[in-house]
């Protein structure tokens, strides 16, 4: 097994965070999925609008009880980890699966509805083809960004305990 080191920041934030994702009821190892959004970095922002260590879109963090404006709670860490896995536990509550959830929080549950829809589908693999190649190579890279840090795969995570 290849060991990597964890990123500086990750060091920092993944200890504060896991607590917050065990009390929305999410696995506490999705806390991860700021590696691949923002390497763990408060501050990110994408050209799309989206902010903070999990990427939130504005229209998704005010969804979830954040504010924008005028200050923008999203890039306060603790929020919006917690805002994260409040989306993340209703998108597999929606979905029924991690690596669907992880589509719809990438790609935008209405497009991974309807796929699932479209084609008669029921999991990731079935829709992967049709996503934008980001989602496609984005679900793996977190279940293998899992494996590598925690020793799980997403298959095997729990669903949401609230």
């Amino acid at each position: 097994m290849i060991v990597e080191p964890w990123p500086a920041e990750a060091r920092r934030r993944v200890p504060q965070l896991k607590p917050i994702f065990r009390e929305e009821g999410v696995p506490e190892e999705l806390v991860w999925v700021a590696e691949v959004e923002s390497s763990f970095d408060p501050r990110a922002r994408s050209p799309a609008g989206a902010a903070g260590l999990y990427q939130l879109m504005p229209e998704t963090a005010r969804a979830q009880g954040l504010s924008t404006f005028p200050f923008d709670q999203r890039y306060r860490p603790e929020k919006n980890a917690r805002a994260s896995a409040r989306y993340l536990r209703a998108l597999h509550r929606r979905f029924k699966d991690w690596p669907l959830a992880l589509a719809a929080y990438n790609a935008g549950e209405t497009r991974v509805a309807n796929l699932l829809s479209r084609h008669g589908a029921r999991t990731f693999h079935d829709i992967a083809r049709h996503l934008p190649a980001e989602t496609q190579m984005y679900v793996p890279r977190i279940d293998a960004l899992l494996q590598r840090r925690e020793g799980r795969s997403l298959a095997r995570l729990p669903g949401p305990t609230r």
